[in-house]
């Protein structure tokens, strides 16, 4: 067995489960809504950074900081909270800047209508990635 063949044999599988078990520079964190008063604490401009499950409990209920749990790790993730009152078709998106570490733009789409709704958004984020907000 030539010297390239055994290498690859050997670093590939080690590379590809490396690859396999990173965490994504963000995540959209669904069905865990934060507590009412999360709309006085965060903005769109300026929004929460949580970085402890302990800090996560002051802002999530009991049941939602419990799922909450389930989908972040504290020690290699922080969760932003996003929160403000605005259109029913107000947006807010993001993208991943490949780069190393990854940088993540939030952009803000106002609506058009005039009724005024509750947008609440909740992003996990590897604690490496830098965020700039809209």
């Amino acid at each position: 067995m030539s010297r390239k063949v055994l290498f690859a044999s050997l670093v590939l599988p080690f590379l590809l489960a490396l690859v396999a078990s990173a965490q994504p520079a963000i995540e959209e964190i669904k069905r865990v809504k934060p507590k009412p008063s999360v709309l006085k604490d965060a903005k769109l401009r300026k929004p929460l950074v949580i970085g402890s499950a302990e800090e996560a409990g002051k802002h999530f209920g009991k049941d939602a900081l419990a799922a909450l749990k389930k989908q972040v790790d504290f020690e290699k993730q922080i969760v932003l909270v996003f929160a403000w009152r605005g259109s029913g078709q107000d947006r807010l998106t993001y993208t991943v800047l490949e780069s190393h570490p990854e940088q993540v733009p939030f952009k803000y789409k106002p609506g058009r209508t005039r009724d005024l709704r509750p947008h609440i958004h909740v992003y996990a984020l590897r604690s490496n990635v830098r965020w700039t907000a809209p």
